[in-house]
């Protein structure tokens, strides 16, 4: 079984000892779990099969898991300052950075704070903060946004939002996720698991050319792309 595989280790990082799993080889993939403290690297077991193409990197972000457990975990901020220490200690020069919730808030913080080092991102029902979305036009990174149409942790219109930003970006929105009333509703958010077709197909498609992936403009809405061919002619 592919989850049997992963190997976990541990890495002196500063202050904090992070625990990380790896799995596959070939281009350097960071996932980011979000902030649910039950959360740690396995969340993204059901997507281990990208390591047929991909060398995957999985850390426990600094207060989770089996790395360090500090009395107050450390902000997105603090966590994107770990995960650039990380990259450096492994001698990776660039990474596809996966995040979702939280972990897509420290995703686009790293991007922020050194471009250089990302090839390419991919955010699951991302969170952000909003001065963050000021910086994000700098990145020019292709980026995939993927959310669920019934996500009401964090609702479909701020990934638009995250969209705009970024400039080289598209959006996928998936239908809804948790219509069984039984299903606890926060399921919409956590689409590596619950969606992991639907992501899987979704990141390969992207990663396997991301440029081309977003080289025309975000596609308006159809009220908008007539008022703008209106604009066009009366110039």
């Amino acid at each position: 079984m592919a989850t049997a595989s992963a190997s976990l280790r541990t890495i002196d990082l500063g202050e904090y000892k992070l625990s990380y799993a790896t799995f596959g080889s070939g281009p350097s993939m960071i996932l980011l779990h979000g902030s649910d403290k039950r959360e740690d690297w396995s969340v993204w077991k059901p997507l281990l099969r990208l390591g047929d193409t991909f060398s995957l990197i999985i850390p426990d972000l600094v207060g989770f898991g089996r790395s360090s457990r500090p009395a107050e975990t450390p902000d997105y901020v603090a966590q994107a300052n770990v995960l650039h220490e990380l990259v450096d200690k492994l001698s990776v020069p660039k990474v596809i950075l996966v995040g979702r919730s939280w972990g897509g808030q420290v995703a686009l913080e790293f991007a922020a704070n050194w471009p250089d080092r990302v090839a390419s991102m991919v955010l699951i029902s991302s969170t952000y903060d909003k001065p963050q979305l000021r910086r994000l036009k700098k990145v020019r990174r292709p980026a995939l946004i993927v959310w669920a149409e019934d996500d009401l942790v964090a609702q479909v219109k701020a990934g638009y939002l995250l969209r705009d930003a970024i400039g080289l970006a598209r959006i996928q929105v998936l239908d809804p996720v948790a219509r069984d009333p039984r299903n606890d509703f926060t399921i919409a958010h956590k689409l590596e698991r619950y969606r992991t077709e639907a992501i899987e197909t979704s990141m390969r498609d992207f990663l396997a050319d991301p440029d081309r992936k977003v080289a025309q403009a975000p596609e308006l809405e159809p009220e908008l792309r007539g008022l703008a061919t209106k604009e066009e002619k009366e110039s």
